[in-house]
């Protein structure tokens, strides 16, 4: 019995140092357009929605987040910005040389990407 129980125990401390690595490691980027969640629509029938909108101006995703909330188009997926992502995007596409072409850094937390940076995809030809 007693070897079931440090077994057991060695189990569960080996799946906690696991997690808090697997924590450690969460912040990842994603890169994608990003835009209001009102003309995303338009461009989620196409085959390729994110290179669809890529095209979007900064000016338009700006005017109608300010009636709804932005979104990063990475593929076919629309990938929701928490309540600190949507400032950041508002203040990022304010910028006069700002870019609908991004990267996002943080971590998923439940429907939400908790975001701690955006800035603009670097160019690649």
């Amino acid at each position: 019995m007693r070897k079931l129980a440090l077994g057991a125990a060695v189990a569960l401390a080996l799946s906690f140092g696991a997690s808090f690595t697997h924590a450690a490691d969460s912040d990842k980027k994603i890169s994608g357009v990003l835009i209001d969640d009102h003309c995303v629509t338009k461009f989620m029938s196409k085959d390729d929605p994110q290179k669809a909108a890529e095209a979007h101006p900064a000016a338009c995703a700006l005017k109608c987040a300010k009636d709804g909330k932005l979104v990063l188009l990475h593929g076919k997926d629309q990938i929701q910005l928490d309540k600190h992502g949507q400032e950041l995007a508002m203040a990022y596409l304010s910028k006069p040389d700002a870019s609908t072409k991004v990267t996002i850094t943080g971590e998923k937390s439940g429907d939400e990407f908790k975001v701690a940076s955006i800035e603009k995809t670097e160019e690649t030809k």
